[in-house]
């Protein structure tokens, strides 16, 4: 299944620390998430394949974050029965 992201805005602070993090606000599939990732990360995987491994990088972390934030519903398993039964 295909996911809809946005990043509306990722940022960090220069010079904060030896490799800050950077805070990266946005959406998927209409849910609100903010993550931290380092901002060596990020460069590593521009620098190995361009924007592309970024989204690659940052996607997973993303479609996580947005799974906590709004859990699917809870579904029943198909085979178990519900009620009381002697055996």
């Amino acid at each position: 299944m295909a996911h809809a992201y946005v990043v509306t805005s990722a940022t960090y602070i220069p010079g904060s620390a030896p490799d800050p993090t950077v805070a990266v606000v946005g959406t998927v599939d209409g849910t609100s998430v903010t993550i931290q990732i380092w901002l060596s990360a990020i460069q590593q995987a521009y620098n190995s394949g361009g924007m592309t491994a970024v989204k690659n990088l940052v996607s997973p972390i993303m479609l996580s974050q947005a799974i906590i934030n709004n859990p699917p519903a809870p579904t029943p398993p198909a085979n178990l029965p519900t009620g009381s039964w002697n055996q």
